[in-house]
């Protein structure tokens, strides 16, 4: 143990208590802004990247396998090690360690869940109401927005809720090329060897990425309509009782 002899707090709960004996003096808030600060952004970058485009291409059914494929890049290759990576460029052409290499990391990231699942959602509209819409006399553009966008959303919600968590997660890594955030309390701790720190550092991301799961479950209720959420639930509800009975009549 590190604590006792050393003075210095032995577990987690003593690290956050006792102040004076802390290795790393970094303010909490200021460390955990940065992490909501950048993950903020690269949600909001991929949700204007990844919906639209997702929603769109199937629509028209076209484009998907190429789309899905760059896409998916993000989750062929590590982000620690895209984060390397664009931390050597930036620092070559002078754009500076943080936040831009970061951020572009975690986007591409969070691009695979959120593009995954609007395509899915949209493709998963039931066809009777784009072929009512589409009798009415409504264009593409007015069947995208107006009925295949609206009953894919809690879908599409929950993709963009995934893609935040697994964002929020992974910030802190950045902390290990020279970044500031919740990952500094990590790469401090390892580096002294207070596992205090460690620990503490820890409980702060999971805390973060829990909040952020809780935050985006309460505004998908307050944000999507019941009717929404409703038609959401009996469509995977049929879906299921489709699935069980198939075996059954074959």
């Amino acid at each position: 143990m590190n604590g006792g002899l050393s003075g210095q707090p032995s577990n987690f709960i003593e690290w956050f208590t006792d102040l004076e004996n802390r290795a790393s003096a970094a303010p909490i808030p200021e460390q955990m802004w940065l992490t909501v600060w950048h993950s903020a952004v690269a949600v909001l970058v991929v949700i204007v990247l990844a919906v639209p485009l997702a929603v769109v291409l199937a629509h028209h059914r076209r484009g998907e396998l190429a789309a899905s494929w760059i896409i998916n890049i993000g989750r062929a290759v590590p982000t620690i090690t895209i984060v390397g990576l664009l931390v050597i460029v930036s620092l070559r052409n002078g754009f500076g360690l943080v936040p831009w290499p970061i951020i572009i990391a975690l986007v591409l990231l969070g691009l695979p869940p959120a593009f995954t699942n609007t395509y899915a959602a949209v493709r998963g509209v039931e066809p009777s109401a784009v072929s009512a819409a589409q009798a009415m006399g409504f264009s593409h553009t007015q069947v995208m927005l107006r009925v295949e966008l609206p009953l894919a959303l809690p879908v599409i919600f929950a993709g963009v809720r995934t893609a935040a968590v697994q964002i929020v997660a992974t910030e802190p890594l950045a902390a290990f090329f020279g970044a500031e955030g919740l990952g500094a309390y990590l790469r401090s701790g390892l580096s002294t060897r207070d596992f205090a720190e460690v620990q503490a550092g820890a409980v702060l991301v999971a805390g973060v990425a829990i909040a952020v799961e809780l935050g985006l479950i309460l505004a998908g209720r307050l944000v999507l309509p019941e009717g929404v959420r409703r038609s959401a639930r009996t469509s995977r509800a049929a879906r299921r009782l489709s699935r069980q009975a198939a075996p059954a009549t074959t």
